[in-house]
């Protein structure tokens, strides 16, 4: 795979942070994607939104990870990516977004109609999302959710993936079988949008 991959953050830095910018910078002068996973969310965060006398240790740690934390966390570093205005600066610069972007897409609307008078921004959030952003399943094979994003994000922005080796590849096909995607949406999506933007042909 050509590109690379930032997860969480690092010394507290979020990635829009100059600390950044010559990765963001070399990606973008390369043309390979920079892919944001999630990591651990601060201690002090899961303990204010995601800890509770009401359910256990076990449930904080699921409720602050994979069942919710992280996803919001990740989010937000694209999000201040968009905000810094780094897509103006590198126009070319795509990131890809796993977990079906990691909530923002449901709010794209939402952060036009709030930010466009306020940001000094070139162009809309939406936009730059819309252009500079690619969104994976990552192992949520979700039909509502693929026809969501495919109505969002257009078809030649959405990369399938499994999240290996929580799916397991012998399932990989079954999700494909089963979407309302036409021939050539379909096609994008399980292998041409990947072999474009990683430059895998």
């Amino acid at each position: 795979m050509n590109g690379v991959l930032l997860k969480g953050n690092y010394q507290n830095k979020y990635f829009d942070d100059s600390f950044f910018f010559p990765i963001f910078e070399m990606a973008s002068k390369l043309d390979v994607p920079v892919y944001f996973h999630p990591s651990f969310i601060d201690p002090s965060v899961t303990q204010h939104y995601f800890a509770s006398d009401n359910w256990s240790d076990v449930v904080t740690g699921i409720l602050s990870t994979a069942g919710y934390g992280w996803h919001m966390d990740v989010g937000i570093q694209v999000m201040r990516m968009i905000a810094s205005g780094i897509f103006d600066k590198l126009p070319n610069l795509k990131l890809v977004s796993g977990h079906w972007g990691e909530l923002v897409p449901m709010f794209l609307e939402r952060l036009d109609d709030e930010l466009d008078a306020y940001d000094g921004l070139k162009k809309s959030f939406s936009d730059y999302y819309r252009n500079n952003v690619y969104i994976t399943p990552s192992g949520i094979l979700s039909k509502p959710q693929l026809n969501f994003l495919l109505a969002e994000m257009g078809p030649e922005h959405l990369i399938y993936s499994i999240d290996y080796p929580y799916k397991q590849p012998e399932n990989a096909r079954t999700f494909l079988d089963h979407t309302d995607l036409t021939p050539d949406q379909l096609e994008a999506f399980a292998h041409g949008n990947a072999e474009q933007i990683f430059h895998l042909n």
